[in-house]
C-alpha cells in the first residue's frame, strides 16, 4: 500500500521554478541571430514569469497540514495576487526602461520567451511528477 502524498507539494513547486529559470537562461540564445537586444528582451521576459512564479512558490507552500487549512488558502491567495502584481509592475518597468523594447522583433522576442518559460509550469509536473522524492 503506498502511502499518499501530501497536498503541499513544494519540492515539485521549486523544480518547475528552477526549470522555468534554466529555460529562462537558455531560451534567449535563440535570439542571438536576430541582435543582442533581442536576446536581452528574450531574457528579460523570460525572468519576469520566473520571478513571478518564485514569489507564488514560495508564498504558497508555506504551510501544510490539514491543521493550517486556512492558512494554505491565504498564502495561496497572497501568492496569486502578489504573482499578478509582480508580472504587471515588471512588465511596466521593461516597457519603460528598456529603450530595444522600441523595435517591434524585441518585443515579439519578450513576449516568445514569456510564453515559453509559461508554459513550463504547465508541462514540468508532468515530467517531474515522476522523480519526485516520496
Amino acid at each position: 500500500m503506498t502511502k499518499p502524498r501530501a497536498i503541499n507539494d513544494r519540492f515539485l513547486a521549486y523544480q518547475v521554478v528552477g526549470s522555468q529559470a534554466a529555460l529562462a537562461l537558455l531560451f534567449p540564445g535563440l535570439f542571438l541571430f536576430m541582435s543582442s537586444d533581442a536576446a536581452i528582451c528574450a531574457l528579460i521576459g523570460g525572468w519576469i514569469v520566473t520571478l513571478s512564479n518564485a514569489y507564488f512558490a514560495f508564498q504558497a507552500f508555506r504551510f501544510s497540514g490539514a491543521r493550517a487549512a486556512s492558512q494554505m488558502v491565504k498564502s495561496f491567495q497572497r501568492g496569486e495576487s502578489g504573482k499578478f502584481v509582480i508580472t504587471i509592475v515588471l512588465m511596466l518597468v521593461a516597457f519603460k526602461y528598456v529603450p530595444a523594447l522600441q523595435l517591434k522583433e524585441n518585443v515579439l522576442a519578450m513576449f516568445a520567451a514569456f510564453i515559453a518559460v509559461l508554459m513550463v509550469s504547465w508541462l514540468a509536473p508532468l515530467v517531474f511528477k515522476q522523480t519526485s522524492p516520496k
